[in-house]
């Protein structure tokens, strides 16, 4: 790979959708906690959706801030085992960047992943292989085995629910930060978040406050100095989300849309890394975020 062709994926770990998938097919966001209950009953679940961003990141590091950065996805959770106790779902899905700024293809990014997740009460764990490659070169970034941890605190009577995560990465080829040894990212989040700012009955407004520490625990920040920092990342965001029921039926799935503000604190492996990557973006940034959502 050279520092301009490297494995991108959304700030937020793509990893930890396969572990979702479990908690998706009964748990619903905090925009959704008033809607009527899902069209589908079913073992097999589908969402899709797309989002569109100023900035590009990728665990810390800068990717694109330049022209139109379109990311569309689909996922599909299936129900493989279910009791009282014990919830089994598998996961496959795709995950895309498309930037007209990028020279050559504006097809920047074609990430795959299949996983497994179980879900036991309140607490979900999973592991999924992801490939991300780059169409326009026509060859891999990166390929990991991600091992993913999420808990549902909203029964201990908190204030509000923290929604603790985190992912563990591991590289098996390539390589993220470019360096000539395969690393070890674990990531680290939480999402408070209401269900209901203003209050309606109609069209709620949910709110999260998504918190991400990314850590790289082996040669996953090496940066061409030699350096290779443990801190990564901090990325805090504000994200308003609401049901668009009013306008799409519900027997054409749960349609949400979406609008964010992140700012994000780079390591100084991380600023290095994304400078070599040619971006330009400095030790910290400020981003947006639109997005919509169909879950079916």
């Amino acid at each position: 790979m050279t520092a301009t062709s490297h494995p991108l994926s959304r700030t937020g770990a793509c990893a930890l959708i396969a572990a979702a998938g479990a908690v998706a097919l009964t748990n619903t966001s905090p925009a959704h906690a008033q809607d009527a209950p899902p069209v589908n009953t079913g073992k097999v679940a589908f969402s899709t959706g797309f989002d569109v961003t100023t900035e590009y990141w990728y665990r810390g590091l800068g990717q694109e801030n330049q022209g139109l950065i379109l990311q569309p996805w689909i996922d599909m959770t299936f129900e493989l085992f279910s009791s009282d106790d014990l919830t089994l779902t598998g996961s496959v899905g795709t995950w895309n960047s498309i930037q007209d700024a990028t020279p050559g293809d504006a097809w920047y990014e074609s990430d795959f992943y299949a996983g497994v997740s179980a879900e036991m009460g309140d607490l979900a764990v999973g592991v999924s292989y992801i490939n991300l490659y780059n169409p326009a070169g026509g060859d891999i970034f990166a390929e990991e085995i991600d091992f993913s941890l999420s808990y549902d605190d909203s029964g201990l009577g908190l204030p509000f629910a923290l929604n603790p995560s985190a992912t563990l990465a591991i590289e098996i080829d390539g390589g993220s930060d470019n360096g000539t040894n395969k690393g070890t990212y674990l990531g680290l989040a939480i999402e408070p978040g209401v269900a209901d700012i203003l209050g309606s009955d109609t069209v709620p407004v949910g709110l999260t406050v998504p918190v991400t520490l990314g850590l790289g625990l082996d040669d996953y920040y090496e940066d061409g100095l030699g350096n290779d920092d443990t801190f990564g990342f901090i990325d805090i965001g504000l994200v308003l989300s609401t049901p668009l029921d009013a306008f799409i039926p519900a027997d054409y799935g749960s349609w949400t849309a979406s609008f964010g503000v992140h700012a994000i604190f780079l390591g100084d492996s991380a600023e290095n890394i994304s400078a070599a990557f040619g971006t330009g973006q400095d030790d910290s940034s400020v981003y947006a975020t639109f997005g919509i959502t169909m879950e079916y």
